[in-house]
Protein backbone atom coordinates (compact mmCIF):
# COMPACT_ATOMS: atom_id res chain seq x y z
CA UNK A 1 0.00 0.00 0.00
CA UNK A 2 2.83 2.37 0.77
CA UNK A 3 4.33 1.70 -2.59
CA UNK A 4 0.61 2.55 -4.15
CA UNK A 5 0.74 5.58 -2.86
CA UNK A 6 3.97 6.99 -3.13
CA UNK A 7 4.19 6.09 -6.33
CA UNK A 8 1.37 4.98 -8.49
CA UNK A 9 -1.22 7.62 -6.98
CA UNK A 10 1.00 10.66 -7.49
CA UNK A 11 1.50 9.36 -10.71
CA UNK A 12 -2.38 9.02 -11.17
CA UNK A 13 -3.29 12.25 -9.48
CA UNK A 14 -0.80 14.27 -11.80
CA UNK A 15 -1.79 12.38 -15.02
CA UNK A 16 -5.93 13.31 -13.12
CA UNK A 17 -4.72 16.74 -12.98
CA UNK A 18 -3.46 17.82 -16.44
CA UNK A 19 -6.44 15.40 -17.88
CA UNK A 20 -8.81 18.19 -16.00
CA UNK A 21 -6.93 21.14 -17.33
CA UNK A 22 -7.26 20.08 -20.66
CA UNK A 23 -11.11 19.01 -20.69
CA UNK A 24 -12.14 22.49 -18.76
CA UNK A 25 -10.10 24.30 -22.28
CA UNK A 26 -12.11 21.97 -24.42
CA UNK A 27 -15.40 23.60 -21.80
CA UNK A 28 -14.46 27.27 -22.56
CA UNK A 29 -13.27 26.73 -26.08
CA UNK A 30 -16.88 24.96 -26.69
CA UNK A 31 -19.05 27.32 -24.91
CA UNK A 32 -17.15 30.30 -26.69
CA UNK A 33 -18.13 28.83 -30.19
CA UNK A 34 -21.82 28.51 -29.32
CA UNK A 35 -22.14 32.08 -27.81
CA UNK A 36 -20.13 32.71 -31.46
CA UNK A 37 -23.05 30.76 -33.69
CA UNK A 38 -25.80 32.19 -31.36
CA UNK A 39 -24.38 35.46 -32.26
CA UNK A 40 -24.00 34.95 -35.69
CA UNK A 41 -27.64 33.18 -36.02
CA UNK A 42 -29.28 36.19 -34.29
CA UNK A 43 -27.23 39.08 -36.96
CA UNK A 44 -28.14 36.93 -39.61
CA UNK A 45 -32.36 37.72 -38.97
CA UNK A 46 -31.66 41.33 -38.06
CA UNK A 47 -29.01 41.48 -41.16
CA UNK A 48 -32.54 41.82 -43.22
CA UNK A 49 -34.28 43.77 -40.80
CA UNK A 50 -31.53 46.05 -41.75
CA UNK A 51 -31.54 45.39 -45.74
CA UNK A 52 -35.52 45.68 -45.59
CA UNK A 53 -34.54 49.47 -43.93
CA UNK A 54 -32.55 50.18 -46.11
CA UNK A 55 -33.81 49.32 -49.26
CA UNK A 56 -36.70 52.18 -48.15
CA UNK A 57 -34.15 54.95 -47.15
CA UNK A 58 -32.18 54.55 -50.58
CA UNK A 59 -35.61 54.68 -52.77
CA UNK A 60 -35.95 57.86 -51.10
CA UNK A 61 -32.92 58.90 -51.31
CA UNK A 62 -32.98 58.45 -55.25
CA UNK A 63 -36.12 60.30 -55.21
CA UNK A 64 -33.75 63.63 -53.66
CA UNK A 65 -35.94 63.04 -50.33
CA UNK A 66 -32.65 63.59 -47.02
CA UNK A 67 -32.77 60.65 -44.65
CA UNK A 68 -33.74 63.43 -42.03
CA UNK A 69 -37.17 63.88 -44.47
CA UNK A 70 -38.05 60.09 -44.92
CA UNK A 71 -41.01 60.60 -42.80
CA UNK A 72 -42.28 56.99 -43.54
CA UNK A 73 -39.24 55.15 -42.09
CA UNK A 74 -41.25 55.76 -38.25
CA UNK A 75 -43.49 53.15 -39.00
CA UNK A 76 -41.65 51.17 -41.43
CA UNK A 77 -39.31 50.65 -38.60
CA UNK A 78 -42.17 49.97 -35.75
CA UNK A 79 -43.51 46.92 -38.92
CA UNK A 80 -39.73 45.45 -38.62
CA UNK A 81 -39.67 45.65 -35.29
CA UNK A 82 -42.76 43.64 -34.60
CA UNK A 83 -41.20 40.82 -36.64
CA UNK A 84 -39.20 39.62 -33.74
CA UNK A 85 -40.71 39.96 -29.98
CA UNK A 86 -37.45 40.40 -28.92
CA UNK A 87 -36.07 43.17 -30.59
CA UNK A 88 -36.10 46.17 -28.13
CA UNK A 89 -35.34 48.74 -30.11
CA UNK A 90 -34.31 49.80 -33.68
CA UNK A 91 -32.58 53.37 -34.69
CA UNK A 92 -31.73 55.31 -37.38
CA UNK A 93 -28.27 57.23 -36.85
CA UNK A 94 -26.80 60.24 -39.01
CA UNK A 95 -23.15 60.08 -39.32
CA UNK A 96 -22.70 62.27 -36.04
CA UNK A 97 -24.49 59.36 -34.03
CA UNK A 98 -27.41 61.45 -33.16
CA UNK A 99 -30.43 59.12 -33.20
CA UNK A 100 -32.56 60.56 -36.58
CA UNK A 101 -35.69 58.17 -36.42
CA UNK A 102 -36.51 55.49 -33.90
CA UNK A 103 -38.97 53.12 -32.43
CA UNK A 104 -38.72 55.02 -28.72
CA UNK A 105 -39.51 58.60 -29.88
CA UNK A 106 -38.35 59.92 -26.55
CA UNK A 107 -34.63 59.35 -27.79
CA UNK A 108 -34.80 60.87 -31.15
CA UNK A 109 -32.03 63.71 -31.04
CA UNK A 110 -29.90 61.72 -28.30
CA UNK A 111 -26.70 60.48 -28.99
CA UNK A 112 -25.74 56.93 -28.91
CA UNK A 113 -22.80 55.61 -27.08
CA UNK A 114 -19.66 56.11 -28.13
CA UNK A 115 -18.71 52.44 -28.03
CA UNK A 116 -22.11 52.12 -30.44
CA UNK A 117 -21.36 54.93 -32.38
CA UNK A 118 -17.63 53.57 -33.53
CA UNK A 119 -18.57 50.23 -34.51
CA UNK A 120 -21.63 51.26 -36.54
CA UNK A 121 -20.20 54.18 -37.73
CA UNK A 122 -16.44 53.31 -38.78
CA UNK A 123 -16.53 49.38 -38.88
CA UNK A 124 -14.86 48.29 -42.40
CA UNK A 125 -17.86 46.04 -42.88
CA UNK A 126 -21.61 47.54 -44.10
CA UNK A 127 -23.62 44.86 -41.72
CA UNK A 128 -21.12 45.02 -38.37
CA UNK A 129 -22.00 43.38 -35.03
CA UNK A 130 -21.63 44.38 -31.26
CA UNK A 131 -22.20 42.38 -28.43
CA UNK A 132 -22.52 43.32 -24.79
CA UNK A 133 -23.94 41.45 -21.40
CA UNK A 134 -27.24 42.38 -21.52
CA UNK A 135 -27.75 43.03 -25.35
CA UNK A 136 -26.78 42.52 -28.81
CA UNK A 137 -26.64 45.37 -31.27
CA UNK A 138 -26.55 44.85 -35.21
CA UNK A 139 -27.02 47.02 -38.07
CA UNK A 140 -26.21 48.37 -42.07
CA UNK A 141 -24.34 51.25 -42.70
CA UNK A 142 -26.51 53.81 -45.02
CA UNK A 143 -24.51 55.22 -47.82
CA UNK A 144 -25.53 57.39 -50.56
CA UNK A 145 -25.49 57.17 -54.59
CA UNK A 146 -21.99 58.90 -53.72
CA UNK A 147 -21.46 55.70 -51.81
CA UNK A 148 -20.71 58.18 -48.93
CA UNK A 149 -21.51 57.19 -45.10
CA UNK A 150 -24.85 58.92 -44.01
CA UNK A 151 -25.38 57.13 -41.04
CA UNK A 152 -26.36 53.18 -39.87
CA UNK A 153 -29.39 51.44 -39.02
CA UNK A 154 -29.10 50.29 -35.10
CA UNK A 155 -31.23 47.17 -34.08
CA UNK A 156 -30.62 46.25 -30.18
CA UNK A 157 -32.03 42.88 -29.62
CA UNK A 158 -32.15 41.62 -25.94
CA UNK A 159 -29.77 38.64 -25.41
CA UNK A 160 -32.08 37.67 -22.57
CA UNK A 161 -34.37 35.40 -24.86
CA UNK A 162 -32.25 32.96 -25.28
CA UNK A 163 -30.52 32.84 -21.78
CA UNK A 164 -32.08 29.59 -21.22
CA UNK A 165 -30.71 27.87 -24.28
CA UNK A 166 -27.54 29.20 -23.27
CA UNK A 167 -27.77 27.02 -19.57
CA UNK A 168 -28.76 24.39 -20.87
CA UNK A 169 -26.02 24.32 -23.03
CA UNK A 170 -23.65 24.53 -20.46
CA UNK A 171 -25.22 21.95 -18.56
CA UNK A 172 -24.89 19.38 -21.01
CA UNK A 173 -21.38 20.94 -21.74
CA UNK A 174 -20.51 20.50 -18.26
CA UNK A 175 -22.03 16.72 -18.04
CA UNK A 176 -20.36 15.36 -20.79
CA UNK A 177 -16.98 17.02 -19.41
CA UNK A 178 -17.30 15.26 -15.61
CA UNK A 179 -18.76 12.02 -17.78
CA UNK A 180 -15.52 11.67 -19.99
CA UNK A 181 -13.81 12.73 -17.06
CA UNK A 182 -14.77 10.20 -14.82
CA UNK A 183 -14.64 7.51 -17.67
CA UNK A 184 -10.92 8.70 -18.40
CA UNK A 185 -9.37 9.03 -14.75
CA UNK A 186 -10.92 5.62 -14.22
CA UNK A 187 -9.60 3.92 -17.72
CA UNK A 188 -5.84 6.25 -16.69
CA UNK A 189 -6.05 4.65 -12.72
CA UNK A 190 -6.38 0.97 -14.72
CA UNK A 191 -3.99 1.58 -16.93
CA UNK A 192 -0.94 2.85 -14.81
CA UNK A 193 -1.93 0.32 -11.80
CA UNK A 194 -1.70 -3.13 -14.57
CA UNK A 195 1.51 -1.41 -16.70
CA UNK A 196 3.38 -0.13 -13.68
CA UNK A 197 2.97 -3.28 -11.34
CA UNK A 198 6.22 -4.58 -12.10
CA UNK A 199 8.38 -1.38 -10.93
CA UNK A 200 6.23 -1.51 -7.55
CA UNK A 201 7.49 -4.89 -7.25
CA UNK A 202 10.94 -3.87 -8.13
CA UNK A 203 11.35 -0.74 -5.70
CA UNK A 204 9.36 -3.42 -3.08
CA UNK A 205 12.14 -5.64 -3.79
CA UNK A 206 15.18 -3.14 -3.46
CA UNK A 207 13.56 -1.16 -0.26
CA UNK A 208 13.37 -4.48 1.24
CA UNK A 209 16.98 -5.36 0.07
CA UNK A 210 18.11 -2.17 1.50
CA UNK A 211 16.21 -1.96 4.27
CA UNK A 212 18.40 -4.24 6.39
CA UNK A 213 16.30 -7.42 5.06
CA UNK A 214 19.26 -8.79 2.98
CA UNK A 215 16.36 -11.80 2.44
CA UNK A 216 15.12 -12.40 -0.89
CA UNK A 217 14.16 -16.02 -0.84
CA UNK A 218 10.81 -15.13 0.60
CA UNK A 219 10.44 -12.42 -1.59
CA UNK A 220 6.85 -13.46 -3.60
CA UNK A 221 6.21 -12.00 -6.98
CA UNK A 222 4.36 -13.19 -10.42
CA UNK A 223 6.86 -15.35 -12.08
CA UNK A 224 7.40 -14.12 -15.29
CA UNK A 225 7.62 -10.23 -14.16
CA UNK A 226 10.41 -7.92 -14.07
CA UNK A 227 10.26 -8.30 -10.00
CA UNK A 228 10.66 -12.19 -9.84
CA UNK A 229 13.75 -12.47 -12.25
CA UNK A 230 15.27 -9.42 -10.48
CA UNK A 231 14.65 -11.44 -7.31
CA UNK A 232 16.33 -14.43 -8.74
CA UNK A 233 20.00 -12.69 -10.19
CA UNK A 234 19.88 -11.37 -6.39
CA UNK A 235 19.42 -14.65 -5.15
CA UNK A 236 22.67 -16.09 -7.31
CA UNK A 237 24.30 -13.45 -6.34
CA UNK A 238 23.78 -14.27 -3.21
CA UNK A 239 24.42 -17.51 -3.41
CA UNK A 240 27.64 -16.95 -5.48
CA UNK A 241 28.71 -14.47 -2.37
CA UNK A 242 28.26 -17.05 0.11
CA UNK A 243 30.45 -19.34 -1.97
CA UNK A 244 33.14 -17.18 -2.63
CA UNK A 245 32.94 -16.20 1.39
CA UNK A 246 32.92 -19.96 2.45
CA UNK A 247 35.77 -20.80 -0.65
CA UNK A 248 38.11 -17.80 1.21
CA UNK A 249 37.18 -18.98 4.85
CA UNK A 250 38.71 -22.31 3.69
CA UNK A 251 41.73 -21.06 2.43
CA UNK A 252 42.20 -19.15 5.51
CA UNK A 253 41.86 -22.07 7.67
CA UNK A 254 43.85 -24.18 5.29
CA UNK A 255 47.30 -21.07 5.57
CA UNK A 256 46.22 -21.11 9.34
CA UNK A 257 46.91 -24.79 9.70
CA UNK A 258 49.50 -25.28 7.57
CA UNK A 259 51.25 -22.27 9.41
CA UNK A 260 50.50 -24.03 12.52
CA UNK A 261 51.91 -27.28 11.57
CA UNK A 262 54.83 -25.53 9.93
CA UNK A 263 55.86 -23.45 13.64
CA UNK A 264 55.59 -26.90 15.46
CA UNK A 265 58.09 -28.55 12.96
Amino acid sequence: MKIFIEIHLRFVATVWLILMAVLSLLYLINYMKFDSLMSSVVSSKLEVISSSLESSILKAERLGIHLKSANNLPDLMERAKSRDVNVKLIHIIGDDGVIIFSTDSQLVGQAVEESLSKRALRSTEANWMLATDKDLYSGLQLKDSFDELIGSVVIQYDKSSFSGTYAQVRLHLLEMTVGIFLIFSLIVFLVIRLCFGDISGVIHLIEQYTGGEKVTKTFDAPEGSLAFKLAEQMKQGEQMKAQVTSELDAIQTLKEQQKTEGLSK
